[in-house]
C-alpha cells in the first residue's frame, strides 16, 4: 500500500513537471533546451543556469516559475490526502521559503543576481532562488536540519 502511494507521489511530481516543461519549450530557444549541440536527443533534465536565463523571455522565465509552483502545489495537495508523505523534503522548504512571494519577485530577484554577478552565470538558477529568497526566510533546512552556508538545492 505505501508503495502505491509512493509511486502515485513520484507520478504526480513527474507529471507536474512534464507539464512545467510543457508550457516553458515552446518558447525557448533550442540553446536554452538543449545543450550545445541540438541535433543530440536530450539523455537527462539540463539544469537551468543563469547563461540560459538571461536569454529567455519574460514569457518563458514565468512558465519556468510556474512550472516550480505546480510541483510544490501538487505534492502539498498530495500530501493533505496521504499524510504519512509529509516530510520536510525540497518541496516543502521551497514553499515555506517562498510563502506570499510573487512570481514577479522571484524573476526579478534572479534577474537581478545575475546582472549583478555575471561571473556567476553558470550557477543553477535554483540555487539562485533558493539561496536568494527561501533560504533567508527559514528556520532549519532540509529535513529539519540546522542551515549551514552550503545549504543549496
Amino acid at each position: 500500500m505505501m508503495t502505491q502511494r509512493r509511486s502515485f507521489l513520484f507520478y504526480c511530481l513527474g507529471l507536474s513537471l512534464i507539464v512545467g516543461i510543457g508550457c516553458a519549450a515552446p518558447t525557448l530557444g533550442a540553446e536554452a533546451m538543449l545543450s550545445t549541440d541540438a541535433s543530440k536527443p536530450l539523455q537527462e533534465m539540463p539544469v537551468l543556469t543563469g547563461v540560459e536565463w538571461q536569454g529567455m523571455s519574460p514569457d518563458t522565465k514565468l512558465a519556468f516559475v510556474l512550472g516550480i509552483g505546480h510541483v510544490v502545489t501538487i505534492e502539498e495537495n498530495v500530501i493533505s490526502k496521504h499524510p504519512e508523505l509529509k516530510r520536510k523534503g525540497f518541496s516543502a522548504k521551497l514553499a515555506e521559503g517562498l510563502a506570499g512571494v510573487p512570481m514577479d519577485t522571484v524573476i526579478g530577484t534572479v534577474d537581478t543576481f545575475y546582472a549583478a554577478h555575471p561571473d556567476e552565470a553558470g550557477l543553477p538558477v535554483m540555487g539562485v532562488i533558493w539561496q536568494q529568497l527561501v533560504r533567508p526566510k527559514l528556520k532549519t533546512g532540509i529535513a529539519d536540519k540546522p542551515l549551514s552556508k552550503s545549504d543549496a538545492p
